[in-house]
């Protein structure tokens, strides 16, 4: 042993097995570095062959348009496309610089993977499922609560999802055009397999991550469970068109607490319903109380058609008696029908009044009159005997106008 090799062994406290186990080493680290190389240029040999007939590009496109087809493809890479029992396989995995949800600082570092399973749109009427590799990252904040989290992937798929914001939104739109059972059995046949209660629940999702920003002008109304006997009530955001909210019942106890929970209302168009006011009045009181704009026109056009009624069977009178201002004539067999309608018509609507003056419900009323429960809050509203309209197209009408001139 020479001296210069002594002095090595006395430097590295190793001995002649030492040694020979480095060298040992160090042949094979130059060994696996010559594979190396000479693998990168058996491949770039490879790849200038095939890119000289053109087959490397016919290879490349297909991915390419899976990649691009991707949701979000920033922010994921595709690893392979595999043809499985249920349909296609995407295998696809995260890339991007992770920042901590908590400190939004970028000071991580590589913990591990797991695989998430997502649901994505169909293609050619099978089913895509996408296989996400999604990393875990250690937040080196040593003042930040979060010390290991997951890869946000925004457009990709929401926290805990088992489905892609895509094909979520579709289920959302087809649940709220079409409802949940028939949504259900068009999905089936799009190649979108999805229960009646999942979505409904998309839809309900959707609404209720809506209802977090305040509501400023809120409209309220009823709704019907069952029409004529249960109502409910319904509160819409005007402001952006839509129904935020459903109560179970129609009352000012239910409309009160619901108002007081959502502050920052400050306009409340409504029918006119005294219950409405009462809870506004109640959970709102800073809010103006104004009548939307369908009630309006609604009730001014219901007043103005009871007036022209009163104007023709006025305007009818006087042409009556202007034609015949002496002698009374016999009336008609039309004229004496009609009289005997009215009369008995009068003596139903006095009935009702009268039973309504006792205190008996509506649906009461109707049951025992023998008339719908319409036509009884009709005549309950009304400010006198609503006269029927008078048709002067009927060939009836005609008949007496032509029996009068002679």
């Amino acid at each position: 042993m020479s001296a210069k090799e002594a002095s090595k062994l006395r430097q590295n406290n190793l001995g002649p097995k030492g040694l020979a186990v480095r060298a040992r080493f160090a042949g094979q680290r130059k060994q696996k570095t010559w594979c190396r190389a000479v693998l990168k240029a058996a491949l770039a040999h490879c790849r200038c062959r095939l890119d000289r007939f053109g087959m490397l590009s016919s290879v490349s496109q297909p991915i390419d348009i899976v990649q691009r087809s991707l949701p979000e493809p920033e922010s994921v890479v595709l690893e392979g496309v595999e043809q499985v029992e249920r349909g296609i396989l995407l295998r696809v995995r995260s890339k991007g610089t992770p920042r901590c949800p908590a400190c939004s600082g970028s000071d991580v570092s590589y913990h591990s993977t797991y695989l998430r399973h997502l649901r994505d749109l169909p293609w050619q009427g099978q089913q895509v499922r996408i296989q996400l590799k999604t990393r875990r990252i250690r937040c080196r904040n040593g003042h930040c609560k979060r010390k290991i989290f997951a890869d946000r992937l925004p457009g990709v798929a929401a926290l805990r999802a088992r489905e892609t914001d895509r094909l979520g939104q579709t289920l959302r739109l087809i649940g709220y055009l079409l409802g949940g059972l028939p949504g259900s059995r068009l999905l089936e046949r799009l190649g979108m397999i999805a229960s009646r209660d999942t979505v409904l629940r998309r839809v309900k999702t959707t609404l209720r991550h809506a209802q977090e920003g305040k509501v400023r002008v809120l409209g309220v109304d009823d709704w019907a469970w069952r029409k004529r006997q249960r109502y409910g009530t319904m509160l819409m955001n005007l402001e952006q068109r839509r129904v935020i909210d459903l109560l179970a019942v129609r009352s000012a106890t239910s409309f009160a607490p619901w108002l007081r929970l959502h502050p920052g209302v400050e306009m409340i168009p409504r029918d006119r319903c005294g219950l409405y006011a009462e809870g506004g009045r109640e959970g709102a009181p800073s809010a103006v109380q104004i009548t939307d704009r369908y009630h309006l026109m609604h009730n001014l056009s219901e007043a103005v058609e009871r007036e022209i009624q009163q104007l023709q069977i006025r305007s009818r009178a006087e042409l009556v008696r202007e034609t015949n201002p002496k002698k009374p004539r016999k009336p008609t067999l039309i004229e004496a029908r009609r009289q005997r309608c009215r009369q008995a018509r009068y003596e139903r609507y006095q009935a009702v009044v009268e039973l309504a003056r006792q205190g008996q419900t509506q649906l009461a009323i109707a049951e025992r009159v023998g008339v719908g429960a319409e036509t009884v809050a009709r005549w309950l509203h009304a400010p006198g005997f609503p006269e029927r309209r008078i048709r002067s197209d009927r060939r009836r009408d005609q008949a007496r106008f032509v029996q009068d001139q002679e």
